[in-house]
């Protein structure tokens, strides 16, 4: 039998839909769990391409690129691995004064300025620089906070693999010796769920780069780098396994590998 509703009272209104759940500011990092997810592909496979010494602007158009396809689900999460030509970027709202080399000195020693769509100031991209591209989907509701502290720990655990202790300092981004040398920068962006941009992490980089700028807009700190904490040069190969497995772990996801060199239209490696 049909159920008839009492026609002498007014419907009752529609459920209102329960709002998104979004994550406390002051909540304790947790890494990724089972149950606890970060990524809408929890527990799937992170692509490694490794594309070598590359030009900033094309590199960020590649990002876009697979960040568009990652939404339209046609790839799956993918971390590039690369070193830049000498570039300094300053991200949104970021103060230009910040950079201390005039155009004239840019030219000099062959170095980029360019303004880009990542959170964070200025920071230098160059040789000997470790920059990783995580091209992944968070899940629903966003939590970009937890996002960034999972490259903080990635870079945490890369660096004590080779014998270098480093920690978030509160309030600032990025990882830090002794709270007052910054062995790597953060910037990140977040389209429709979906990341760009990420960190730059200083393993065998000339610091006298960092003397045309004041990094991060913060006169009082320095920078420093693998090399310069142990004296020694570090294995570039070796730091970028570590890292590629650090991030797969802080994302819960397993590495896969790829084919070294450009990518093609489509995201896979081309010979």
């Amino acid at each position: 039998m049909v159920e008839m509703r009492d026609i002498s009272r007014p419907p009752a209104a529609p459920a209102e839909p329960e709002a998104p759940h979004r994550p406390r500011r002051d909540a304790p990092f947790a890494p990724a769990s089972d149950e606890r997810p970060l990524l809408l592909g929890h527990g799937g496979k992170l692509l490694v391409e490794r594309l070598g010494t590359v030009p900033y602007e094309p590199a960020w158009e590649l990002q876009n690129e697979l960040a568009e396809q990652r939404r339209q689900r046609r790839i799956g999460d993918r971390l590039l691995l690369l070193e830049h030509f000498p570039v300094y970027t300053i991200g949104r709202g970021g103060d230009e004064a910040n950079l201390l080399a005039t155009p004239e000195r840019l030219r000099e020693i062959g170095a980029q300025f360019l303004r880009v769509d990542r959170g964070g100031d200025i920071t230098f991209h160059g040789p000997g620089q470790l920059v990783a591209y995580p091209i992944v989907e968070l899940r629903d509701p966003l939590d970009l906070r937890r996002y960034v502290r999972s490259l903080q720990a990635a870079i945490i655990d890369t660096a004590a693999t080779f014998g270098v202790e480093v920690r978030a300092q509160d309030g600032l981004i990025g990882v830090w010796v002794e709270g007052r040398r910054k062995l790597a920068a953060i910037g990140v962006r977040v389209k429709r769920g979906v990341t760009t941009h990420g960190l730059a992490l200083n393993v065998n980089t000339d610091l006298r780069w960092f003397a045309e700028m004041i990094p991060c807009g913060i006169a009082d700190k320095e920078v420093t780098s693998l090399a310069a904490e142990l004296g020694h040069p570090v294995d570039m190969v070796a730091v970028e396994d570590r890292l590629a497995d650090a991030l797969a772990t802080a994302f819960g996801l397993t590495v896969t590998g790829a084919r070294s060199g450009p990518i093609g239209p489509a995201g896979s490696s081309e010979q």
